[in-house]
């Protein structure tokens, strides 16, 4: 069975060991990449299942780089993960398939995850 890949987008290097730990002892391969433009770059040449964003990140924030996937034809579901307010995050809150606030409970992110993807 091939595992569902996840591509992970966050500028801070311990959210990224974090989330890409869980995801692979739920058994998902995993890409990492540190800011919107390359989510928006390996996204565009590569398969994924799910993506899992930070909002704010320098040079091209994940709400502006999951817009212009849609623009593309993505269908992907994205997940962002934020520290803002939810009041801060209501113009992009429809851009996401859901959003997490930090500190993230990651059990549950990762239960949302299997209920979007599976294994």
């Amino acid at each position: 069975m091939i595992p569902k890949r996840i591509l992970v987008a966050d500028d801070d290097q311990s959210h990224r060991e974090v989330i890409t730990k869980f995801a692979k002892l739920k058994g998902y391969d995993v890409v990492v990449v540190t800011d919107g433009i390359d989510l928006l770059k390996t996204s565009t040449v590569e398969r994924f299942d799910l993506i899992i964003t930070d909002l704010f990140m320098p040079d091209m924030d994940g709400a502006s780089a999951t817009d212009i996937m849609k623009l593309q034809g993505s269908t992907v579901p994205v997940i962002a993960l934020t520290a803002l307010s939810p009041k801060d995050i209501n113009p992009v809150q429809y851009t996401f398939t859901k959003i997490f606030h930090k500190p993230c409970d990651y059990n549950e992110l990762f239960e949302y995850v299997e209920s979007l993807i599976g294994k």
